[in-house]
């Protein structure tokens, strides 16, 4: 919500092993914040680059996958929808067992009228940031030779670049992507490249920020029972 109390953003999964994650969640709230490197393109060419929004991917928490395309001045990319013979900006994810991957979220694009035709188009312009909510479910991981354990993902960006004079031929790339990833082994036990969480250590250091009281005692009160150690006095 805003500061209004106006919901902005909803999250819903079908799946109770399926939650957000942080960044989504600021990304939801303060708007678009991720740091990107600079990306080198020769003069006058569209370039792409692809960045995991986050550190680690762990089982079940979604992710974004952000698809970078750097539009050169006076350029743009197509959106949806595009006439017969034109090719709109998208990304695809290869399957695999055990990856869920939810459907691309493109930025809001803007009219563009073509100055020959005075037609006019949905395009993007300038750095186009594409974001593809992805998790594993343990399934899918990759073990490097160091050990660490990696979500590969493979996937096809497609765009077509036009000025107001020239539509450039259509580019179809594909690229590969090793994200650090977590494996999820069962209740309080998960898996990290080298040093996993500790759910129970965890935990304790967040309910220790907000209260003296014991874990114990925080969870036996969220269950609803204040005095976990005593035992229930009957009603007279």
């Amino acid at each position: 919500m805003d500061a209004g109390g106006t919901i902005t953003a909803k999250f819903f999964e079908s799946s109770l092993l399926l939650r957000p994650s942080a960044e989504q969640l600021l990304h939801a709230a303060l708007g678009e914040t991720i740091t990107l490197p600079p990306v080198d393109a020769p003069p006058g060419q569209v370039a792409f680059d692809v960045t995991f929004d986050g550190e680690v991917l762990r089982a079940g928490v979604m992710h974004d996958l952000v698809v970078r395309f750097v539009v050169p001045d006076g350029q743009h990319l197509y959106g949806e929808p595009v006439p017969a013979g034109m090719v709109a900006t998208s990304v695809e994810i290869a399957s695999d067992v055990g990856l869920v991957v939810k459907p691309a979220i493109l930025p809001p694009t803007t009219p563009h009228t073509l100055t020959g035709t005075g037609e006019t188009l949905q395009v993007f312009e300038g750095d186009v940031l594409v974001r593809v909510p992805l998790t594993h479910l343990g399934r899918s991981l990759t073990r490097l030779d160091d050990g660490a354990l990696v979500q590969r993902v493979t996937g096809t960006v497609t765009w077509q670049s036009c000025d107001d004079d020239v539509c450039h031929l259509p580019r179809r790339e594909r690229f590969t992507i090793d994200i650090p990833a977590a494996r999820y082994d069962g209740p309080g036990s998960e898996l990290t490249q080298p040093n996993g969480m500790d759910i129970p250590a965890h935990l304790t250091r967040m309910v220790g920020r907000r209260t003296d009281k014991a874990l114990a005692q925080v969870l036996a009160e969220m269950a609803g029972d204040a005095h976990p150690d005593e035992s229930p006095t009957p009603e007279s």
